[in-house]
Order: C-alpha cells, then structure tokens, then sequence
C-alpha cells in the first residue's frame, strides 16, 4: 500500500508543503474565517447532537470554491476530496482511512449557503481583505452579462405541451390512488400531432399556432379533470404538486393570452415549467438575440469582479450607473475615472460624472476644451481597458469557472452558484499577484 510521506511528517511540515502548491497559494486568497463568520452554523453544530460533520462552515465555502477552481461535478469533486491530501486541507480536514460517501455534500452545502449567503456583507469582508493587492482603485469599469441556466431552448409549442404531460401524469396518479379506473383523455393522440409537428424541419406560423391552440385545449381539460376530481373526492395535494400546478395555471393563463389576447407579449413571461424564474432576456446579439438567466451587471476595480445588482427580470445597465459609483466609493473611496460602453453615455449620467469631476470614456459632446488632446487619449485608454480586461473577464468566468450554464435548478443556489463562480475567479487572480509579491520580497 502506497502511504503519502507527507501524513508522516510533522503538521508543520504538512502545512508549509500545501502552502507552496497552487491549492495553498488560492487558500491564502480568501478569507475564511471571516466569511464563516457571516453565516449562520448549521443546527447540528450548534447543538452538538448526533454524529460530528465532516466539514464546518469554512469547509463547505471551500468545498463550493474547489468545484468552480477544478470544473468538477459534485460527485466526482467528493471521489477527489477522498483521495487528495492537498483538497483535504484547502477544506480543512484530514479524512486518513475514512472515506465522505454522500455524493450530494456539495449541493448540501450550496443550498445551505442559498438560505444564508448575504453578498454585500461577503463582498465588503473580500473587498477589504484583497485591497493591498488592489490598485489604481480610482478606477472602476462597468458592465452586464447574463449567466445563462441550463434549459433547453423554450417555444410556446414545447412548454404548452410539457404542461400537458405533467397535468396528465398527475391527474392519472391521483386516479390510481383513489381506485378508480384510467382516465380516457386522448393523450396519445394528442403525443403523436406533437411529435409529428416537432419532426418536421419547417415550421410554419399557422401551423404553430394550429398546434399550439389544441394543446391549449387539451390542458385546459386536463386541469378541468383535475379540479372536478379534487372537488368529489377531496384528496390532498402535496406541496410541490400545488407549486407546479400553480406554475401550469399560470402558463396557461400566459399562452391563451398571446394566443387569443391582443397583447403581443405578457409581463413576468414563463419559459420552464421547472424554473419558472427565468427569464428572455434580449441581448441583441448576432449569434444569441435571446438569452435565460440571471442578468448581473459587474462593477471591476484593479481587474477584481464585485457584483452590484443581479435579476432574472431584463433591466437596462445604464440605468445603474449612479448606484455603481456609490457602490464604488463604499468599497474603495473615490471613483475618479469610468470605463463603460456607450449605453450608460446618457445627458443625465454625463452631468452626474461632470459634477463629482469623473472622468469618463464617453465620446465627447459639445465643444471641446484646451485640454482635448489628453481627454482623448484618456478616453483611448479607458476604452481600451474596458474592452480587453472586462470584457474578457466575462468569458474567463463562462469558460473556466463553471459559469457558461449554470446547472442548478432553485433559484437561490443558482445565485449561489454565480457569486461563487465569480469569487472563485477573483481569488486566482489574487493568489498570482500574493505569489508573485512574496518572489519579488525573496529577491
């Protein structure tokens, strides 16, 4: 049996050997203790009862920080976690010869964080620890992004039917329970024009919309069967089941608008059945118009990520620029210079950068002053920061820290998820520059 040298050596030694890895250099990044201050502690180690926990709260964040740091599943992160001395201490425990079994740890910990994780609390303790390896903190970039959710692309024909599969289902098992006999709905029928429909390459409109208003029809009666059968036999529904029939009602109710309504869209407009949260969020992009996620609009001071407003409702970013300068200044003291794209450049937020004397990478309007040559070149420079190191830094997080689709399905560990993305991606930039400032001091 192969036997780690390390475990056998002194803890000293054991620490100093982790703290020269890269695990050792991101753990030094981020600060824990503190953070776990923040949050709450989960109600068996408060009250000591039954069988002693694996991680404490420091561990669970650094357990949520190796999963976005490697790119892991949950499952896979726990088979690593039983193996890797150096995952063990960034998670502050020593496992030996025991092995962690529950392969859903990691989501235990997300969702525990979803309950309690305050993110202007978390982000001052973060702003305040990595401040000496911040400068130029005169200078803050915004911008918007939208972290998309893992859902399939949603069509009106697609979500009316889902509604009907699951109305269906449920209005069959509660027959089953009560003893009585199948219900003769025509689902088949009703499955064989869907999945005809959705073979054929070319969709027309008045075709989608033959399909969609017999659909529409078809669930309508599903949920008529239901409420008649819940009123004679009165059955109970179980919490989740009153959840997702309120969210095909409301579906329902959606549809029968844009279908027969004179209205060309609905407010609050529901895309998945399983995450009625989401949003269309229009981008106006070339390759992707439409995006389904939470929108964040990301304040980046010294190439350091901080979110200011997060929503899964569509908002326009320039509207936020008067918060983003005070969120700025709460963190760091004055913002005396902004790089941002031209739909923040309107007349009101020009006057209000004007009047606290910010200098901006607007193009200028008006008449020009004896100093025109360096504004411009200011507004080269500002403009050039924006679109290389934040613009960039959206395609960092999406590509390498687990932000591209975010995979969980409730609403506040998908906020979770993000925050953690984003800081996780923080810490490595942060890790590099403690390292390269301990080589420059042992020079």
């Amino acid at each position: 049996m192969y036997y780690n040298p390390l475990f056998l050596q002194t803890p000293s030694l054991a620490e100093q050997s982790f703290l020269g890895t890269d695990l050792g250099n991101l753990h030094r990044s981020i600060p824990f203790s503190t953070l776990a201050g923040k949050t709450p502690a989960p109600d068996f180690e408060r009250s000591g009862r039954g069988r002693k926990p694996f991680l404490k709260v420091e561990g669970g964040i650094a357990l949520l920080v190796l999963k976005h740091y490697l790119g892991l599943s949950g499952e896979m992160l726990i088979h690593r976690l039983n193996t890797d001395w150096g995952m063990q201490m960034f998670c502050g425990l020593h496992l030996g010869s025991r092995q962690i079994r529950d392969k859903n740890l990691v989501s235990w910990w997300r969702s525990y964080l979803g309950r309690h994780l305050d993110i202007s609390e978390w982000q001052r303790v973060l702003a305040n620890y990595w401040r000496p390896w911040m400068e130029q903190r005169h200078l803050t970039m915004m911008d918007a992004t939208v972290y998309e959710s893992h859902v399939r692309y949603p069509t009106d024909v697609k979500l009316v039917w889902e509604c009907a599969q699951k109305a269906y289902s449920l209005l069959q098992q509660k027959r089953k329970g009560l003893g009585e006999r199948r219900s003769r709905s025509n689902y088949h029928k009703h499955k064989a024009k869907y999945l005809y429909f959705q073979k054929k390459r070319k969709k027309g409109k008045r075709q989608e919309k033959k399909v969609r208003r017999s659909l529409l029809r078809y669930l309508e009666r599903l949920l008529h069967g239901l409420d008649q059968l819940h009123q004679d036999r009165q059955f109970r529904y179980k919490a989740k089941e009153k959840k997702l029939l309120a969210t095909i009602g409301k579906v329902y109710s959606q549809q029968w608008q844009l279908l027969h309504g004179s209205q060309a869209s609905v407010p609050a407009r529901i895309v998945s059945l399983h995450k009625p949260y989401v949003r269309p969020i229009v981008r106006g992009k070339e390759v992707k118009p439409v995006e389904f996620g939470v929108k964040v609009h990301k304040l980046q001071v010294s190439g350091i990520s901080f979110i200011e407003h997060l929503s899964y409702e569509a908002y326009n970013e320039g509207t936020r620029l008067k918060q983003a300068i005070a969120f700025h200044q709460s963190l760091f003291g004055r913002c005396s210079q902004l790089a941002a794209d031209q739909i923040y450049a309107t007349n009101e937020n020009r006057k209000y950068c004007s009047g606290l004397g910010i200098a901006t990478s607007f193009v200028a309007k008006g008449r020009l002053g004896p100093l025109a040559d360096q504004q411009a070149q200011l507004r080269t420079v500002l403009g050039s920061l924006r679109s290389t190191v934040l613009e960039g830094s959206f395609g960092n997080e999406k590509n390498h820290y687990l932000l591209a689709r975010v995979k969980d399905r409730t609403q506040p560990t998908k906020i979770v998820w993000v925050f953690m993305g984003m800081m996780t991606a923080n810490a490595s930039i942060i890790s590099r520059r403690i390292k390269n400032h301990r080589l420059r001091q042992s020079a």
